[in-house]
């Protein structure tokens, strides 16, 4: 925004929930914020049929909420329902609203995969990390019976992998920058994975190192570590 614009009074008694990002807002204000900021991560989620009820009813804007309802019922993409809400509003410039529709115009040409994607790494960069692996976890389910962009399936296993690291989850995150490479072949997955590795075996000679020796001792403690990661991933995706 690139001037000063005063707020509307009305607040809505009952907030709407972008449920993504589980923020919920309140005034017309916020809602144009989150769009404008959030121009690559919107999908129906966010832009329903329940948002043109709330505009309606609760920030008393029927003309608006009919007119985008209207859009959105021809089919418009997502970005382009949002690019008129914005325009409809109108607390951006012209010049603000020209860079949207370049935005608009990019994104139309992207695959519902690669969307998808974006909306998780979305989350990542935000350090949303556990419902950026649940993100991932359904384009993967997805992507996998129908992969043909091999490389871009590739980077949706290393952001995969990535956001297990968030979790210091280093032994799954191995796996999946391995399985990345495999896909996208790129250097940097095949760097993470080695990464990984390197990480997991020194936290097991760490704790080799505390236990007494033996090698039937040590096959337990590796087994016993592994087995542990993998009840805290499970308890962490829940």
């Amino acid at each position: 925004m690139s001037k000063l614009w005063m707020c509307r009074k009305k607040t809505a008694d009952k907030p709407y929930w972008l449920e993504p990002v589980g923020i919920a807002i309140e005034t017309v204000e916020e809602l144009c914020f989150y769009l404008y900021n959030n121009m690559d991560f919107l999908d129906e989620r966010i832009i329903n049929r329940e948002l043109f009820v709330w505009l309606k009813e609760e920030l008393e804007m029927p003309r608006l909420s009919a007119a985008a309802a209207q859009e959105f019922l021809r089919g418009k993409d997502i970005l382009w329902v949002a690019w008129f809400l914005l325009k409809e509003i109108g607390i951006y410039t012209e010049t603000e609203l020209e860079e949207l529709k370049k935005l608009c115009t990019s994104m139309e040409h992207k695959s519902e995969l690669e969307r998808a994607k974006l909306r998780a790494d979305h989350l990542l960069k935000n350090q949303l990390v556990l419902r950026s692996i649940k993100e991932y976890q359904k384009i993967l389910e997805v992507a996998q019976k129908n992969a043909k962009d091999k490389k871009l399936f590739g980077d949706i296993w290393h952001n995969y992998g990535v956001a297990h690291t968030k979790l210091f989850l280093f032994a799954e995150a191995a796996e999946y920058f391995g399985k990345a490479y495999v896909y996208n072949e790129r250097e940097e997955s095949h760097k993470a994975m080695q990464a990984a590795l390197k990480i997991v075996q020194v936290q097991l000679e760490t704790r080799r190192e505390r236990a007494q020796p033996g090698k039937e001792l040590e096959e337990r403690e590796t087994k016993a570590y592994l087995k542990q990661l993998r009840e805290v991933y499970k308890e962490k995706v829940k």
